[in-house]
This record gives C-alpha cells, structure tokens and sequence, in this order.
C-alpha cells in the first residue's frame, strides 16, 4: 500500500487525461498500489459519467439576453460608479465644511432667548430670571 496518496486535483487531472506522460505513468503506478485512490478515481469517474448521460441544462432565457446585450450590463454599473462618486464628493464636502466651520459657543434653546430679552425690555417677566441673570 502507498505511504503518500496522490490529490484529488491530480486524480481528476488523470481521469481527463490532462497530465504529461510521466505524471500519468507515476499515477498509474500509485493506483496499482494504492485501493484509497483507486476509489476515488472510480467515484469521479461514477460522476463524471452521470453527468455526461444528464445532459446539458439550457440556460434561463434571461441570462441569455443579458449575454446578447453586453453593453446594457455595463452601462448600469457605470452609471452607479458616477452615483457613488457623487455620494462620496458630498460626503467630502460636509465633512470639510464641518471641520472648517466655526463653533458658535453654547447652543441657547429658543425659550430661554426669549425670556432673557423679555427680561432685558421689562425688567420683570413671568418666570423668575435664568441662573446667572439675577446676580446668582
């Protein structure tokens, strides 16, 4: 029995003939000796033969019209190529204009500006003065 057993791609490589002579003639020599390989080249065998009586599958008629018309396929994906380069141009643009942007200090909700001018033009208001106004 062989120590070393010879890999799957190169059974199948000798199943269809696809290896130079020596390489087939030390294959040959390996399955003489070895019933683990022998096996598996009668299984890819077993396979390849059901496939050959299975026959070929036609393909779905949309592929094949996606096939005929090759230029339709590229059209879209150079249209979504220039939308994704519009959306990563804005993307850029925000975010320089956030980093160069100005930071205005504390944001001031609108109720508070409003009673702080109403205090500021009366004096006196219907709540009492915001922390900080009074003196506090």
């Amino acid at each position: 029995m062989a120590e070393k057993h010879v890999s799957g791609d190169r059974i199948s490589a000798f199943l269809d003939d696809e290896l130079d002579e020596s390489r087939a003639m030390a294959v040959t020599r390996h399955l003489a000796d070895c019933p683990t390989c022998l096996h598996e080249l009668e299984a890819l065998r077993r396979t390849r033969d059901a496939l050959r009586r299975w026959g070929a599958t036609p393909a779905p008629l949309v592929a094949v019209g996606q096939l005929e018309r090759p230029g339709v396929v590229h059209q879209v994906s150079r249209g979504l190529r220039l939308a994704s380069a519009g959306v990563a141009a804005t993307m850029a643009l925000f975010g320089l204009a956030y980093l160069v942007g100005e930071d205005t200090g504390e944001v001031v909700p609108p109720a508070e500006l409003f009673l702080i001018d109403h205090l500021a033009r009366t004096g006196d208001g219907p709540l009492p003065a915001p922390f900080g106004l009074d003196g506090s």
